[in-house]
């Protein structure tokens, strides 16, 4: 330790001794800053770095060691081809370092390169000694020699475990301290353990202090150079490759252009336009970027056209005032865009305007008939019974059918007609520059098309379409009235059958805005006690004795006066108060009929919309409790045109009503839609046999049949059957052969306000004279 001391203390020259740490301490925080780039950057540059790195770090530990030997007392010379060979040594190790501490991962990696690092000081050590053997004689001690060279490689591991973690400032300057203390503790240790004995006495004179300060600029300005190429190429890479990696890692195309010249491109932009970025450089920027509209423009590529986004800008780039371009390929951006807009204005199952966007382009077509002075025809669809096929086969099924409509549509007017669904299965049409004949010529030809389609369908075979025709300006001047007059013109042609073409008129008009009325007035008709029941009697069918009576529903009008169901009752029916005023006369034919003869029954007809309400069965249970009549007493008339609907919440109704112990009948039975499967399927007591068959016995041989298959068919599955409509003797007399059950008509009593007999005196209602009137209403 002594001898160390007086080493470091009396044997070496101290400013050229600081001179040498000084040096160390640079050389070593730059190579591992290098040494740290090597690790950040990409692949391809990797290699580069740690060569650069361990150039730089074998030319420190040689420029240190050459000038500390500067520094020591003993003056020596030096042999040019041992002291050339212990740089290029010093650098060859050290480079074996760097690449080490980078491909050999862990702990076992750093180690090695600090025993590797170790190892190039030592030998860098001893080959410089050699350098001096020819002017001096040197002997060194074997323990000394493997303590220097322990240390100095302990204080290599040491830094390159430090370098193997996180890299951070404070590291980075700690592991070059500690590879600086490799470097010096190796020198001062070995030197401490170093005699030298010049072989001659003129080696005294070898080298004056001058001299050793000459060389010693000399090797550090050399070492410096060096080290400041390192950093400099350090800071520029570092600078210009982050610049370069920032231009490649963004989405956007990126173009330096100057006088309208591509100095630069990033990666992107070559992708997009086909060509290598060598090969862009002074082509013009405007040969691919075409079209452009401010911040918008088109894009040529191999692809074909891109519309992109342009931003521009200045910067310094160079040295030189430079123009900056970022593209951006918006091709996916119009492409959602346009869909998002599709699917805001178009119905998402057929693809045709939805009702919002049908109205907006419609207000716009009939604002330019307007202008110019031409007509607009717009055509208002329904479809027939599709609602059976969604409960029938499912609402799958439905849509595909209401997409093959759609193509129907498509099919059958010409492009610029405006076609819309206005609703679940309701479109318009809007034809522009379109009379009302050449509107219906339309119509007809999609009608036509449209059964061709449907007429041989498996699962809509059954449906059709009706179409309202309305004409701009004859049947109204804006959107809201064509809309209306159409809507009234559809409803006329499913009045008429279904199926068919109707055009608007003023006479139709008239009828809907009475109608639209009495839709309104009916909704206030029950709190009013405007509405009131007459009775017709039904008769035994061999001894005309009263065994009931059908209760009627009249409407006494404050304007029109008395009005019969034929006029309000299908306006009820849309309106949806047939619910409310069918559960006023369930209510109030109960509440009468509990004061009649205990062998007397109440008939009450149904509709289609109470059937397939939710209430129905609450309504008939109420009416009976509330009035305490026995449910055998009352009777519900039921429609077959009410079964089409066959689902099954209908025949669950049904059998709920059933349960409730009241008698179920089947009215109208022969009008067009009988089943025989539907007397199977639903538990009814009675079959009525329509008044149309009377009315024909005698001039249609068929009636008379048709009359006698039911009454065979009635009492073969023990079912009664009434006869109605009897208005004559000579009619009875027809059916008496035949044995009907029960029989109704004019013959045995027109409908009045109370039927007679009652159960006693106490019970006659007396009505006022004013309402006598009513009384021969049928």
């Amino acid at each position: 330790m002594i001898r160390l001391v007086s080493c470091i203390t009396e044997e070496h020259n101290w400013p050229l001794l600081l001179v040498a740490v000084c040096v160390c301490a640079a050389g070593n925080l730059a190579a591992v800053f290098m040494l740290s780039r090597a690790r950040q950057c990409v692949k391809a540059h990797r290699n580069l770095w740690l060569a650069i790195a361990g150039t730089v770090l074998g030319g420190t530990i040689w420029a240190t060691h050459f000038i500390a030997m500067l520094s020591y007392s003993i003056p020596v010379s030096y042999r040019m081809m041992e002291t050339g060979f212990s740089i290029v040594v010093a650098v060859a190790i050290s480079c074996l370092a760097t690449f080490t501490s980078l491909y050999i991962s862990g702990r076992q990696g750093a180690v090695a390169a600090g025993i590797f690092l170790g190892l190039a000081i030592a030998t860098m050590h001893a080959i410089g000694l050699s350098a001096i053997s020819a002017s001096v004689l040197l002997e060194a001690e074997l323990t000394t020699s493997i303590a220097a060279w322990l240390l100095g490689g302990a204080f290599a591991a040491a830094s390159m475990l430090l370098l193997s973690r996180q890299i951070t400032g404070a590291r980075l300057i700690s592991a070059a301290l500690l590879i600086a203390g490799a470097v010096c503790s190796h020198h001062m240790v070995s030197m401490s353990g170093l005699t030298i004995v010049p072989l001659y006495s003129g080696a005294a004179n070898a080298l004056t202090f001058f001299d050793r300060v000459g060389i010693a600029v000399g090797v550090c300005i050399v070492s410096s150079l060096l080290i400041a190429a390192g950093v400099a190429a350090l800071f520029f890479d570092r600078y210009l490759t982050d610049v370069k990696g920032l231009a490649n890692a963004t989405f956007e195309a990126v173009v330096l252009t100057r006088a309208g010249k591509i100095v630069h491109a990033n990666e992107r932009f070559s992708a997009l336009v086909g060509k290598p970025v060598a090969e862009l450089k002074s082509l013009a920027l405007p040969d691919f970027l075409t079209d452009r509209q401010g911040s918008h423009g088109i894009l040529r590529s191999p692809g074909g056209s891109l519309p992109i986004e342009i931003v521009e800008g200045v910067i310094e780039y160079q040295g030189r005032e430079t123009l900056v371009f970022g593209l951006r390929d918006i091709s996916e951006r119009l492409e959602t865009n346009r869909q998002l807009t599709h699917l805001a204005s178009h119905d998402p199952l057929t693809g045709l305007l939805n009702r919002r966007s049908f109205s907006l382009q419609s207000e716009a077509a009939i604002a330019e008939a307007r202008a110019s002075r031409t007509a607009v025809a717009l055509l208002t669809l329904d479809l027939d019974c599709f609602k059976s096929i969604n409960d029938v086969h499912g609402h799958a099924e439905g849509d595909l059918v209401l997409q093959q409509v759609t193509e129907v549509l498509n099919a059958s007017f010409t492009e610029a007609a405006i076609s819309g669904r206005i609703g679940g299965d309701e479109f318009s049409v809007l034809l522009p520059g379109c009379q009302s004949y050449e509107a219906q010529q339309a119509a007809s030809i999609f009608l036509t098309k449209f059964k061709a389609m449907f007429g041989t369908h498996d699962k809509a075979g059954a449906m059709g379409v009706s179409v309202g025709i309305a004409t701009f300006p004859d049947h109204g001047a804006d959107l809201i009235q064509l809309q209306n007059n159409a809507d009234a013109a559809l409803y006329r042609a499913k009045s008429l059958g279904k199926g068919r073409i109707c055009a608007f008129d003023r006479f139709l008009d008239q009828q809907v805005r009475t109608r639209r009325r009495l839709e309104e007035e009916l909704r206030g008709a029950v709190e009013a006690g405007e509405l009131f029941l007459l009775y017709q009697p039904i008769v035994d069918g061999a001894t005309a004795e009263t065994r009931g009576y059908e209760a009627l529903l009249r409407w006494r009008h404050p304007t029109y006066g008395v009005l019969s169901p034929a006029v309000f009752i299908a306006a009820a029916e849309e309106s949806g108060s047939i619910v409310e005023i069918g559960k006023w006369v369930l209510g109030e034919a109960c509440r009468q009929a509990a004061s009649w003869n205990n062998r007397l029954f109440v008939a009450v007809n149904v509709s289609t919309r109470q059937l397939l309400g939710v209430d129905l069965v609450d309504h008939v249970d109420t009416a009976l409790k509330s009035n305490r009549l026995s449910p055998d007493r009352l009777e519900l008339e039921i429609t077959e045109t009410s079964l089409l609907e066959d689902r099954a919440d209908v025949a669950g109704c049904l059998e709920a009503l059933k349960s409730l112990g009241v008698n179920l009948v089947m009215d109208d039975y022969g009008t067009g839609y009988s089943q025989m499967s539907n007397l199977r399927r639903y538990p009814f007591d009675k079959v009525k046999i329509d008044r149309s068959f009377v009315a024909a016995l005698g001039e249609d041989p068929v009636a008379e049949i048709i009359i006698e298959s039911a009454l065979a068919l009635g009492k073969s599955l023990g079912l009664t059957v009434v006869v109605e409509g009897i208005e004559t003797e000579e009619q009875r007399a027809q059916l008496s052969g035949k044995s009907p059950d029960l029989l109704q008509g004019f013959l045995f009593g027109r409908p009045e306000t109370i039927p007679f007999p009652i159960a006693s005196s106490q019970n006659v209602i007396h009505l006022p004279q004013a309402l006598k009137p009513a009384f021969t209403l049928a």
